[in-house]
């Protein structure tokens, strides 16, 4: 039987030629606290304990599935957002610190006042909403998917989190409800070009919902078009949509928000210094 040294080693010497030793290294330590709870100085002092046969089976079937681009969290079926632990799948994004970011944007404007009705188009996971109505517990909080699968994933995560949110499975294309108005619209919706795919990693393109990832190229705003549309006509006065948007489109989408939908738009930047969201008031 091998130790935790020689699992480690196996796993750098696998994994090289498509990773640095660092990214595989916090592979094994997150793979090394699902399945054992340790942490990296527990590491340290077992490190020369012998795996059991479930331990061998786990760390071998886990390395099999990295070396075939099956991300990190699709294995262990969970990721933290926000300090909240949410399960993902292949029917869901992986959330993305950028993501982290917009939630902590939305905050920071309602450190006093809560909106009273919150809503998330295209929320996947759950992650957005779920982390929203921790904070903002006074909030009457909803979440709208086309996917059902998506959805059925963040009541799962709602549940877990223990918070009480409204789950809508309908296409924001032909959602209409003239009985409701909003304080707050949230979206990160799909905004990356089918002709970007060349760009981007195999194990994003492999096993993530290319339905939450991607927009024809020919008109890469179109979820921008629509929601800013049903928030022009679903939003109180003063009323808020937040944006996560593709670098490439900023001025695209504010003018769209500005000339079209009377919104007076700005655009923050991500940690990377990359035009990353847009928050647009409503006007009228």
């Amino acid at each position: 039987m091998i130790n935790f040294t020689k699992c480690k080693e196996i796993f750098l010497e696998t994994l090289k030629e498509n990773l640095n030793s660092r990214e595989i290294e916090n592979i094994f330590f997150e793979l090394l606290f699902f399945k054992m709870n340790w942490e990296r100085v527990d590491y340290l002092l077992n490190k020369n304990q012998k795996l059991n046969p479930n331990e061998v089976s786990f760390f071998e079937n886990s390395l099999n599935k990295l070396v075939e681009n099956i991300p990190i969290q699709y294995i262990t079926g969970q990721t933290f957002f926000c300090d909240l632990l949410i399960q993902v799948n292949s029917k869901v994004l992986i959330p993305r610190p950028e993501t982290e970011e917009l939630v902590h944007l939305i905050l920071k404007s309602y450190k006093e006042d809560h909106p009273k009705e919150v809503l998330d188009v295209g929320t996947g996971s759950g992650c957005i909403i779920i982390a929203l109505k921790k904070s903002l517990y006074n909030s009457n909080c909803s979440a709208l998917d086309i996917s059902k699968d998506a959805i059925s994933t963040a009541k799962r995560n709602a549940k877990l989190n223990n918070v009480d949110i409204d789950f809508i499975t309908k296409d924001i294309v032909n959602y209409k409800n003239e009985e409701k108005s909003w304080d707050l619209i949230v979206s990160n919706p799909p905004y990356i070009p089918i002709s970007n795919k060349k760009y981007m990693h195999a194990n994003v393109l492999e096993n993530e919902p290319s339905q939450a990832l991607f927009v024809e190229n020919e008109d890469p705003l179109k979820y921008y078009k629509v929601i800013s549309n049903f928030g022009y006509h679903h939003l109180k006065k003063n009323g808020k949509i937040y944006f996560e948007i593709h670098e490439d489109f900023a001025d695209d989408v504010v003018n769209l928000l500005s000339i079209n939908k009377h919104f007076k738009c700005t655009v923050h930047k991500d940690f990377q210094e990359k035009n990353r969201f847009i928050v647009a008031t409503k006007n009228e």
